[in-house]
């Protein structure tokens, strides 16, 4: 793969890709599955291989005779144009761009060729190129709908952030509106209370209530206080503002991928009874007994829920920073707390300015003043229509906020349709093409797991896409066969 589409610097990298012809017939459409921000090893067995269930690419290969392509995105994984850490320059960071990374796509489908196919017969002119992701490739397939049209002919996008915004409060506010209105109500209170208490308490009342967070969140279930053992004051003070502040944050960790019910109820029902000591009530604790004991209940659940020690580690470095950069330099996102809303569960210490802060301090050179998020909104953002497109999201899924879905005050207010639309006709404005998943949260229906996997009982190693629920992938999987028996025929005219 060339290193640079666009300009005159020269170098090629080895661009990663698998593939399983396994239900191909010659004619057949090529299926496209894009890993995105991840190393895509680790997806091969469940999105190529079905491994534990089904997945939608190659349920489609099958049923349409097609031949599916799990693709690697440039700077993750072992398509590395050069080595990401630390020591990565900007000149070098600089070709990890939007632009640079869909034009990879098209580069690679005008070239692929497979033993499985008479040579040509592969090529998006002769065979219509479908193309399925969730998160950030739903946005990659969205927008090569709209810039390469002839290339991509079809996309199922799944919970796709179309819309790139710096200021993305809205993150938790999503969030939020999941949460049992006496939990939301006490999060809030206890939120603001060790924001106003960190921000204007007097030193010995900030180094105590840094002392309780630390002490809670490295304490255990049924009382284990056996890794707070040693904690000292002088380490508590030595904590900063945000940091012990973001330990209200911790049961959140992992609501992205499996919501409210299955990662945050517990520490709900915890905080509620005050651990199983008391009956619930309606108004939340702040309301009725006041702040203290909202907030010693919030710390009991804070240790009881104890997600600290669930085995694994999620971490990518190559992942993280290649991210951080792409969200850095074009797409914002920055995920920050909001005091003007008196429904916000994340602490105001996280702020806009902190997360260019921390993208100056990770980048030191190569950085826009700010995101550059017009890179991304030129092609539509919120108010984007590309034809054969259709769209999914979670009810409670954070990144609902910028896509086609959101409810956001800024945001169009658009409507979802099931209508399937003829073919290269967008669906009729405002609406969208597309299913919204009750309950569900982030990228609920690209694949489906029907047998118990030890990569699937641990928070910590699920991986990127959560299956929390089977009914989403059969809803999304039957509309869109739906759309593709109206939309394929027409290929080619």
């Amino acid at each position: 793969m060339p290193i640079d589409h666009f300009g005159n610097t020269s170098g090629t990298y080895p661009n990663r890709y698998w593939v399983n012809a396994t239900y191909y017939e010659p004619g057949g459409p090529v299926f496209l599955f894009d890993s995105g921000e991840q190393n895509a090893e680790p997806l091969v067995p469940y999105y190529l291989q079905e491994y534990h269930g089904l997945s939608a690419t190659m349920r489609l290969a099958k049923r349409y005779k097609g031949i599916a392509v799990l693709w690697e995105h440039r700077y993750y994984g072992d398509s590395q144009p050069f080595p990401v850490n630390e020591n990565t320059t900007a000149a070098q960071w600089q070709f990890l761009t939007t632009e640079q990374a869909l034009e990879d796509v098209v580069y690679f489908a005008n070239r692929f060729a497979h033993p499985s196919a008479p040579p040509a017969l592969l090529h998006p002119s002769r065979t219509p190129w479908i193309w399925l992701g969730g998160s950030y490739p739903g946005v990659r397939g969205a927008l090569l709908r709209v810039r390469n049209p002839e290339v991509i002919y079809a996309t199922w996008a799944s919970s796709a952030p179309v819309h790139a915004q710096v200021d993305m409060a809205s993150y938790y506010e999503a969030a939020e509106r999941s949460l049992t209105r006496n939990c939301s109500a006490d999060w809030a209170a206890v939120t603001r209370y060790v924001d106003e208490t960190l921000g204007g308490g007097d030193e010995s009342e900030v180094v105590e209530m840094k002392y309780r967070l630390l002490y809670a969140e490295r304490s255990g279930p049924g009382g284990n206080t056996t890794g707070a053992q040693g904690l000292t004051m002088e380490q508590a003070a030595n904590m900063s503002d945000v940091d012990a502040a973001s330990i209200l944050m911790d049961p959140l960790s992992f609501y992205q991928y499996y919501g409210f019910q299955a990662s945050v109820l517990p520490f709900c029902n915890i905080l509620e009874t005050q651990n199983y000591t008391q009956a619930p009530v309606e108004g939340g604790l702040a309301t009725t007994y006041g702040i203290e004991v909202a907030f010693d209940a919030f710390l009991a659940g804070l240790a009881e829920t104890d997600y600290d020690s669930i085995p694994g580690n999620p971490d990518d470095p190559v992942q993280d920073r290649s991210w951080m950069w792409q969200y850095c330099s074009e797409y914002g996102f920055y995920q920050r707390g909001d005091p003007t809303n008196p429904l916000s569960i994340e602490t105001a210490f996280r702020s806009l300015e902190l997360f260019q802060q921390q993208c100056d301090a990770a980048f030191p050179e190569g950085l826009p003043v700010s995101p550059q998020v017009e890179n991304i909104n030129k092609y539509g953002g919120w108010e984007m229509n590309p034809s054969n497109v259709f769209w999914t999201n979670g009810e409670f899924d954070p990144w609902r906020t910028m896509g086609l879905a959101s409810i956001e005050p800024n945001s169009p207010f658009r409507n979802s349709t099931v209508a399937v639309p003829a073919c290269n006709t967008p669906a009729p404005a405002p609406s969208f093409f597309g299913l919204l998943h009750a309950g569900m949260v982030h990228v609920s229906d690209l694949r489906v797991l029907l047998t118990p996997d030890a990569n699937h009982t641990e928070f910590r190693t699920v991986g990127f896409y959560s299956p929390v629920a089977q009914a989403p992938f059969y809803a999304g999987l039957g509309l869109f066969e739906l759309a593709l028996d109206e939309w394929l025929p027409c290929f080619g005219r």
